[in-house]
């Protein structure tokens, strides 16, 4: 499960208008595309592929023939919402999830997720528009075949097996068998060499490995059977929010945080709006912690999807496991939920933004 973006409309966020009425007729498109506002945006060239999806548009930035683009998502062109770099998205006209915008534009091929509660792809499917869809994927692996799936249905199989390269390159493990991986780069390995990292990169660290927690807006934390748990691993950090009993998406309490702080903690560094009040809030918390834990920017943008965000992800990652404590999960280790703080808590208190004994 990865984490969900912004919604429509969210402070920060445009919310476009629609580029096309429920009830329309191919003589009067140009009328209805002036009517709803979208004349000065930049025509869709016909007969190329658009995408109303996000992190499909991240897969399309890395291997896509920039000529064969018609259009990109709304969400790719603000940078609060992005996974696919902006100035490459902004470069493309942009459309949203509305089926009749999608078959004014006479794509070749539609890139879309799974709409099918909307009704977007049916209809699509209805008007002889070809739709490849696509789910989010759970794990890994399904990020990689994903990858591929995509570069088969845009034509540039090679192109997409050249980013697997990287991503694979870049999830190739940290600190897990060490024995068996020192010196060796996924790129540079022979064929037996992968299988012998990619076999200890699902290997789980050990409870002597330095502990971390990604805390993004809203106090999410990332824990078992999300992606980025997968890759907190692979990086060759134990997850702490089992630790403090969190599920998949979970929210942890600043208080419960500070009781028993883990080696390290990914978290934002730039928010606007009440999430920025947060942050403010966890700049004190990271004075309190300093000496306990280290703070370590991880944007919120790297948690939309998995694809390729996962590359820039998994650096932030290893770099962050290069410097982290030399008595790593002192604290929090071997404690139960109810010495972690989790059943009770005596320590500081939350009051108008500040921590207070």
């Amino acid at each position: 499960m990865l984490r969900r973006r912004p919604e429509p409309g969210a402070e920060g966020l445009r919310s476009p208008k629609p580029c096309a009425s429920r009830h329309w007729t191919p003589a009067f498109a140009g009328a209805l595309l002036a009517l709803s506002g979208c004349a000065a945006q930049p025509t869709i060239a016909p007969g190329k592929i658009v995408s109303n999806n996000p992190c499909l548009d991240a897969i399309l930035a890395e291997i896509a023939d920039p000529a064969s683009i018609g259009a990109v998502s709304r969400w790719s062109q603000d940078e609060a919402s992005a996974s696919a770099p902006l100035v490459w998205a902004r470069a493309y006209p942009a459309v949203g999830d509305a089926a009749e915008e999608i078959i004014l534009a006479r794509p070749r091929l539609v890139l879309s997720g799974n709409l099918a509660s909307s009704g977007t792809n049916a209809a699509l499917a209805k008007a002889g528009v070809t739709v490849a869809a696509f789910g989010v994927p759970a794990s890994v692996d399904e990020s990689l075949a994903q990858v591929r799936a995509v570069a088969q249905a845009i034509g540039r199989v090679e192109a997409g097996e050249r980013l697997v390269e990287r991503m694979e390159a870049a999830l190739s493990p940290n600190t897990a068998r060490p024995e068996l991986v020192e010196g060796l780069s996924y790129s540079s390995a022979t064929k037996e060499g992968k299988a012998v990292l990619r076999q200890a990169q699902h290997e789980r660290p050990s409870s002597l490995s330095p502990t971390a927690l990604i805390w993004q807006a809203g106090g999410f934390v990332a824990g078992a059977g999300t992606v980025q748990d997968e890759m907190l691993a692979r990086a060759g950090f134990l997850n702490a929010s089992a630790t403090y009993g969190l599920k998949q998406w979970d929210v942890l309490p600043l208080e419960t945080l500070i009781q028993s702080p883990p080696d390290v903690i990914f978290m934002p560094v730039k928010a606007s709006g009440e999430e920025g009040r947060t942050l403010a809030m966890r700049e004190t918390l990271a004075a309190r912690l300093k000496g306990r834990t280290r703070i370590v920017p991880f944007p919120d943008r790297l948690l939309f999807c998995a694809g390729p965000t996962m590359v820039e992800a998994m650096a932030v990652m290893k770099s962050a496991m290069t410097v982290a404590p030399a008595k790593a999960g002192a604290g929090i280790r071997n404690k139960t939920a109810s010495e972690a703080g989790i059943l009770r808590y005596s320590g500081p208190r939350l009051r108008g933004g500040d921590l207070s004994s």
